[in-house]
């Protein structure tokens, strides 16, 4: 009997499965993107892959989504010859571990478990690896943003404030139009819920609001206008030519630019059917796993103090005030979710961390959503709360370890999650000793 009451009050027995848990996937996460890097084997990445070929985007065929980050890349490049391969691998080593600090700090002075952070909801699949891009670049850059409005709205007659606020925001889209919807509509509703006053038309309220984000709702719509086409594509790979051929005979344009060649329509059909059903073996059932998957993201993220992993109890948490911020952002990253994007490994991570990041910077601030969104999440964490099962140590710790969240496509669809690559490694373990004993 004590040694069950000691279980469920979070003592020694669940502590340590938490950090089992956690040490398991911060392993296979940190490895997935060392080992390449350890092997110093850069042959086996080629440049039309993803991960390098959506870099190499330029404005060397003209204005086109994407491009700032890579034309910088080409104007290094015409001033001292590299393979861009080794840089890439150099600007995700130091963003990742960038990205890691801040996490761990912002976690450290919550005080919350660590559990999430190495999972696919967060730092899983990216971490040290060449998959996530520009994502921690960009997230980085949502942080500052958050951080410089905030001032900004405290310090209204700081024009330098505006200036890096309209800066820092043009810089993050010119990279990655994507960062628009886990970054500006929070930003919008938090202020025009702040400035709201009852005696002005609601149309001129939001007026007023659009007007601070002008800036970048411009740049919204000129990277939206110019999303590129084939004479574009070809024209940036051309640009390149001299450097990949440096380095390697396969020629063919890479899938990143592939990309701006594409039908929108097409694309968007494409992204939704298979980030839902899959398309190696298309089944409708998949749509269940995204579904668990979304409730899993909300509930570990609103829930962020519910392991006590250090030897201190956790700090209290503001569960409306993070579920509110997690449903705004739900709302507004579903082009991402749906027919933008099929993977997962970098989607959901946007919605988790730029929660936590929001929550982090506005939690001292009188943070006022929608009263109906409010009562909605009071309902909701009231009803976690209230269940013994939810409001579990354990429970959350056994959602972490079995949200079968993929890197891309639909859960399952292939081999993309974490749960079947450890089998996979656990049945090539078992056949090494059957061999070895026979």
């Amino acid at each position: 009997m004590k040694r069950a009451h000691q279980f469920r009050n979070g003592t020694n027995y669940e502590k340590a499965f938490s950090w089992l848990v956690f040490l398991l996937f911060f392993l296979a996460s940190s490895l997935n993107g060392l080992l390449p890097v350890f092997r110093g084997d850069f042959h086996y990445i080629n440049y039309k892959f993803w991960v390098v070929s959506e870099w190499l985007i330029n404005y060397q065929g003209g204005f086109v989504r994407r491009g700032l980050s890579g034309q910088v890349l080409w104007l290094l490049e015409q001033w001292t010859t590299f393979d861009v391969r080794v840089v890439l691998t150099c600007i995700c080593l130091i963003s990742s571990a960038a990205m890691l600090w801040v996490i761990w700090r912002m976690f450290k002075k919550e005080g919350w478990a660590l559990l999430i952070i190495p999972t696919g909801f967060c730092l899983g699949y990216t971490l040290f690896s060449l998959f996530g891009r520009r994502d921690y670049i960009s997230l980085l850059l949502t942080l500052s943003i958050f951080v410089t409005f905030r001032h900004v709205i405290l310090h209204p007659g700081k024009w330098l404030g505006w200036v890096l606020f309209h800066g820092l925001s043009a810089l993050q889209l010119l990279m990655h139009e994507a960062a628009f919807f886990y970054t500006f509509p929070i930003l919008m509703l938090y202020s025009y819920c702040r400035s709201r006053n009852d005696s002005l038309p609601v149309l001129k309220s939001a007026g007023r609001v659009l007007l601070q984000f002008l800036p970048a709702l411009a740049v919204m719509t000129a990277v939206c206008l110019f999303k590129g086409n084939e004479r574009v594509a070809h024209a940036i790979w051309d640009s390149w030519m001299p450097i990949i051929s440096m380095y390697q005979s396969d020629l063919q344009l890479g899938y990143g630019l592939v990309a701006l060649t594409w039908d929108p329509w097409v694309a968007f059909e494409g992204h939704f059917t298979t980030a839902f059903v899959g398309d190696v073996s298309p089944a409708a059932w998949r749509i269940v796993l995204v579904l668990f998957n979304f409730m899993a993201a909300y509930y570990l993220t609103t829930r962020l103090n519910c392991v006590h992993m250090g030897p201190h109890q956790s700090r209290p948490m503001n569960h409306v005030l993070m579920s509110d911020v997690m449903l705004v952002q739900f709302v507004a990253l579903l082009p991402m979710f749906t027919i933008l994007s099929c993977d997962w490994g970098r989607t959901l991570p946007y919605w988790a961390i730029s929660s936590m990041f929001f929550y982090h910077t506005f939690k001292h601030e009188r943070v006022h959503f929608l009263p109906a969104l409010s009562r909605l999440s009071s309902r909701l964490q009231g009803g976690i709360t209230g269940s013994k099962v939810l409001s579990s140590p354990l429970t959350y710790t056994l959602i972490v370890l079995l949200a079968p969240v993929p890197t891309f496509k639909a859960p399952l669809d292939q081999i993309n999650t974490f749960q079947q690559k450890f089998l996979l490694i656990i049945q090539d373990i078992f056949n090494q000793l059957a061999t070895f004993i026979a």
